[in-house]
């Protein structure tokens, strides 16, 4: 979600309730199939069918499913012993195809492991920080992803034509993305860097958004919007859609001691 919404695109809250939310609806979608039936060819119909799918679902659930529409892959991970208590050690992970991908599905798939390897963590766990002593709290998600070993290679396709498509897929779904919600434009990495808990306190007392809360009876759960870790090995989050908090807050790392910050849209322009 976050890197459709850095291309320029749109991406959902598959969290959340009524138009936030994508469904495939299928009358409307039978009435598209059924308009087609005057053409012939079968590149036509497949295209009226994309367009008919863009009107309704963004990229992100395109790929990973929505209400409606399957998910077009699961990931299988082997050679990890209770994987609900953490893992360490090597361990591989299996994408299996469950429908055909097309060629931009499978580049944003690859950048997304990109980022994850390199720069973010895998899992929900990592972001219960800081804690001096929650066993819920330790230095989880961090992997390094083998490449060299990996059957998974970076499809041959331009950058700028998968930003074509995103935007493309936004123009015909009209929808404009909540500021709140993560965009790889507005992450701010570390990949060799952190920050100890009394220094990562501080930086979340700068806005309630950074902050997360455990949630009441009055209000949902919010989730920490950066993650620090204690093996000092790396550091990331994000600020809203917002300039000045996204300034400010990369202004702040700096003067916490984080030397090295990378911001997602150096990320978006030069490696992916």
């Amino acid at each position: 979600e976050a890197l459709v919404r850095g291309y320029g695109g749109y991406a959902c809250d598959p969290t959340s309730d009524g138009f936030k939310k994508c469904e495939l609806k299928e009358e409307k979608f039978k009435k598209w199939e059924l308009k087609e039936e005057k053409f012939n060819k079968a590149l036509e119909f497949r295209k009226s069918i994309q367009k008919a799918l863009d009107e309704q679902i963004c990229p992100a659930c395109q790929l990973f499913g929505c209400t409606g529409w399957s998910r077009r892959f699961r990931l299988e991970i082997n050679n990890a012993n209770d994987k609900n208590k953490g893992f360490e050690g090597s361990f591989d992970i299996n994408i299996i195809e469950l429908y055909p991908m097309n060629e931009s599905q499978l580049l944003l798939l690859w950048q997304t492991f990109y980022i994850i390897g390199k720069y973010g963590t895998i899992g929900a766990k990592n972001m219960l920080k800081p804690s001096l002593s929650s066993p819920y709290c330790s230095d989880r998600g961090q992997v390094e992803v083998i490449w060299k070993e990996s059957a998974f290679e970076k499809p041959n396709l331009e950058k700028h034509s998968v930003e074509k498509i995103i935007k493309e897929n936004k123009n015909g779904i009209n929808k404009e993305n909540n500021s709140e919600w993560p965009n790889l434009k507005y992450f701010l990495f570390s990949p060799d860097e952190s920050l100890r808990a009394e220094k990562f306190v501080e930086l979340q007392n700068m806005s309630d958004f950074i902050k997360g809360d455990k949630g009441d009876m009055r209000a949902p759960p919010r989730a920490n919007k950066f993650a620090s870790f204690k093996n000092g090995k790396r550091f990331w989050g994000y600020t809203k859609a917002d300039e000045n908090m996204y300034k400010e807050v990369f202004k702040k790392l700096k003067d916490l001691g984080i030397k090295n910050v990378i911001k997602g849209e150096e990320v978006i322009k030069n490696e992916l």
